[in-house]
């Protein structure tokens, strides 16, 4: 990962894709990540950027989205046991069902989590939006945590992490290495504001904050919420 005089090296920001994953819950998350720059860039500078984004999949072979595009992971699962790797993200979507589902192909879901502990241990941050934070929780990875999901599909979910503290309120969860959102826009909110941490301005390191709940009748971005999307369309990392 780029470094130069001149900026902090480059922060790689991995995302799990798997067959019927929810677009918005991939693209919505990464394009903060996308579209962030050192402070006294512009968006048409050229690299260093501050955050380089990588899909993964089981192997490197076409994964299908729910209802939406085909994407080429960049790594298999092998090869993301090898890299550097800052952080990574399990997004939702109808495919995490059989993700999770035994009774179809026990061997691939108890590879899948032994791969998703490897990799716990390997990151700084691990994080999902919407149904993904399931997987989490079924690798035991969330137990005795805060953690948050999609609202719609709460009662599922739920049922993977008896030991979690789950929130059913909150629009994302940081638990401090695990960063959890909702479903749909929430997890495009914490992903800006998991450039805001990572870029040291985001003030989210203690265990179990929550941040940016919805209550009802409520703007569904709220002004911590937007404030965060604001400071972070223009990143200040400093060297």
């Amino acid at each position: 990962m780029a470094k130069s005089a001149a900026f902090p090296r480059t922060q790689r920001i991995g995302i799990f894709v798997f067959d019927g994953f929810e677009p918005i819950d991939v693209f919505g998350f990464v394009e903060p990540f996308a579209i962030a720059r050192f402070l006294g860039t512009d968006y048409a500078a050229v690299p260093p950027y501050p955050f380089e984004v990588v899909l993964i999949a089981r192997e490197v072979a076409k994964v299908k989205s729910a209802n939406g595009p085909w994407v080429m992971p960049d790594w298999g699962f092998a090869q993301a046991l090898r890299e550097p790797l800052d952080l990574l993200m399990v997004p939702g979507g109808a495919g995490t069902w059989p993700l999770l589902d035994e009774t179809r192909d026990p061997k691939a879901v108890a590879a899948m989590l032994d791969w998703l502990r490897a990799m716990d241990k390997r990151v700084r941050i691990m994080a999902s939006v919407c149904t993904g934070a399931a997987a989490l929780a079924r690798g035991g990875l969330l137990d005795g945590l805060a953690a948050a999901t999609n609202h719609a599909a709460f009662g599922w979910v739920i049922q993977h992490g008896p030991k979690v503290l789950w929130d059913s309120v909150a629009r994302w969860v940081d638990s401090g290495k695990y960063v959890t959102s909702a479903g749909v826009s929430a997890g495009t909110d914490m992903g800006f504001y998991l450039v805001s941490r990572l870029a040291g301005r985001g003030g989210g390191e203690g265990g179990g904050i929550r941040l940016a709940p919805r209550p009802a009748g409520a703007d569904p971005l709220s002004a911590a919420s937007a404030r965060t999307s604001q400071r972070c369309l223009r990143l200040c990392m400093r060297a």
